[in-house]
């Protein structure tokens, strides 16, 4: 259904921009009397972009959990979000289940018309929660892991800012120093009629060829990063190299954890709650451990003897299984196994942080020497002979 955004005066007579879904600009105008608004402006939003970020989710959910608290129904929180929502993606997507559940259907089935912004595991949530009559609690949870994961995004990116910087500025400098600085000292040597070092030669021979694969790799990355297979082809090569390779399995499983937790909070079956926890997985290599004790689980094996089956499993995280289990307070067991797991990222974050800033520093120290010894070394050489 196209969408119409709006300026119209209040019956106070102030001024309110919105957006609405309507068949037509006609229909689009009588909603707006119909909220005894009367519209100055009225323009059909074309969009092509799909993309809502991370942020925009955190801003919708806060807004809803707000409003829900306060008594406000789900379509009319939705709506008033809409409003004054920036990105036309994620407006339209709100006028259109707004509009569903106006008309009757579940939240669920409302929420699945925006499938491509909110995944299967918020509408398969959702529904739990429409069952349960949890709503409010359900949608603070997701809030909560939404706000989890953008802390250890944004603690990623301080992590790598530092040494990228690092990085960066060397090879701008090695770049300047080859590309204006060698030419003009090569051509000093020669005139002098003396020999060029091999070093320098190295320098400006075979570096300008290390540039042109570094630009090409460049180039390459974005289109790796916007195809499914080029992201999966860099994930195994992440995982190969060790202090990485680690930190995103622990990414991964404590992802599943607290999706696992608050499904088991929405009062879902375990093995209902496993199956939406496995299918948020995007690692393959745990995706495919899950499953097998997901098919342990469903043979008639206990929960903490399928999960001792696992490679990847601790045997902290095996202790707090059996004690969940023991005492029927799983959910509790995977809340507190996702809390250990999430500060135990936070500090591996920030460790290789660390390795990565020392490691740069001393890589940024290595070239910097590596200039001195092949352009400045020679002119200083020069400099001896003229001299002499």
């Amino acid at each position: 259904m196209p969408i119409y955004r709006y300026k119209a005066l209040t019956e106070d007579g102030s001024r309110k921009e919105g957006a609405i879904s309507a068949d037509n600009y006609k229909r689009s105008y009588d909603i707006l009397c119909a909220k005894h608004l009367q519209p100055l402006e009225i323009k059909k939003i074309y969009f092509v972009s799909k993309r809502v970020t991370l942020e925009d989710l955190l801003a919708f959910f806060m807004h809803i959990s707000f409003q829900l608290k306060c008594g406000v129904s789900i379509n009319e929180a939705i709506e008033s979000f809409a409003d004054f929502c920036g990105n036309k993606t994620l407006n339209a997507t709100l006028l259109d289940i707004a509009n569903s559940i106006k008309q009757g259907e579940s939240i669920s089935d409302s929420f699945e018309k925006g499938n491509f912004i909110f995944n299967t595991i918020i509408i398969s949530l959702l529904k739990s929660a429409e069952n349960i009559g949890n709503l409010s609690e359900i949608i603070s949870n997701i809030l909560n892991f939404l706000k989890l994961q953008r802390e250890w995004k944004n603690n990623v990116k301080r992590a790598i800012a530092y040494p990228i910087f690092i990085v960066i500025v060397a090879l701008i400098v090695l770049i300047l120093s080859i590309g204006i600085l060698g030419p003009q000292i090569v051509s000093l040597i020669q005139n002098s009629g003396l020999e060029i070092p091999t070093l320098t030669q190295f320098a400006l021979n075979a570096l300008p060829q290390v540039f042109k694969i570094f630009l090409l790799l460049s180039a390459i990355l974005p289109f790796l990063l916007l195809n499914r297979m080029g992201r999966e082809l860099l994930l195994i090569m992440a995982l190969k190299i060790p202090k990485i390779g680690k930190l995103i399995i622990k990414i991964a499983f404590w992802q599943f954890c607290k999706i696992l937790h608050i499904a088991l909070e929405a009062k879902l079956d375990f093995l209902d709650a496993l199956d939406l926890a496995i299918e948020a997985i995007k690692l393959r290599l745990l995706r495919k451990e899950m499953e097998y004790i997901r098919g342990s689980i469903a043979d008639g094996y206990k929960i903490s003897e399928s999960f001792c089956k696992g490679k990847l499993i601790s045997k902290e995280v095996l202790m707090a299984i059996c004690v969940g289990e023991e005492g029927n307070e799983l959910a509790s067991s995977f809340n507190h196994i996702s809390k250990n797991q999430y500060d135990e990222i936070l500090f591996d974050i920030k460790s290789l942080g660390q390795i990565l800033s020392i490691s740069l520093t001393v890589f940024t120290g290595v070239i910097f020497i590596f200039i001195l010894c092949s352009l400045f070394y020679p002119i200083y050489s020069f400099v001896e002979v003229v001299g002499v």
